[in-house]
């Protein structure tokens, strides 16, 4: 039998972590939608949907308009157009929703996060051990920023700052250091015989 206390947790959990969410998604989209529906009339009309679709037709087109600028912007973004903004907007949305951070590193190739110069990942040597970690500013000539953070997640950490002339690390990608962070280091495939920057 469930105690009153694990009723009241699994309630609060799935309110909280799942029905808020799903809330915010759907009331968002349909503002979206509501937005977009002289385009989407417009559109509709235009190439003749209703005949195809019927009374659903504007409500697809609407859909597809959502997508496709979802996908324009988006493309823009993981390929650097938008760099000022991009990493200035990044920033704080990070610090509120932390998992945005995680899936944007998924999704984006190695190349084009290099482009956009937002944080370096490294394999920090400490002592007798390497931390991933990432270097976060290089502004100061004397010292290195550095984000040290907490697996599994990248939402908890430490910043640390490093002499430049003493800061020894490897250099890796950010699939690496991520893929290192979610699996408790396993997989992690860099030579060591690389040399220290």
């Amino acid at each position: 039998m469930l105690k009153p206390k694990s009723i009241v947790k699994y309630v609060l959990a799935g309110t909280l972590f799942f029905v808020v969410p799903m809330l915010i998604v759907v009331v968002l989209f349909s503002k979206a939608l509501q937005l977009l529906l002289p385009v989407s009339h417009k559109l509709t009309e235009l190439l003749d949907l209703k005949s195809v679709f019927g009374s659903a037709a504007v409500f697809i087109v609407g859909i597809l308009v959502i997508l496709f600028i979802g996908y324009i912007f988006g493309y823009f973004l993981l390929h650097g157009f938008f760099k000022q903004w991009g990493n200035k907007v990044e920033e704080r949305l990070f610090y509120f929703f932390p998992s945005f951070q995680m899936m944007k590193y998924r999704l984006i190739d190695d190349v084009v996060y290099e482009k956009q110069n937002f944080w370096e990942p490294v394999l920090l040597k400490e002592e007798a051990f390497y931390l991933v970690a990432f270097i976060t500013d290089r502004s100061n000539p004397d010292l290195l920023a550095v984000y040290v953070p907490d697996a599994p997640k990248m939402d908890a950490g430490e910043v640390r700052y490093f002499p430049v002339e003493s800061c020894e690390y490897i250099p890796i990608t950010m699939k690496q250091a991520m893929n290192a962070l979610n699996h408790f280091g396993k997989g992690l495939d860099v030579n060591r015989s690389k040399s220290f920057s």
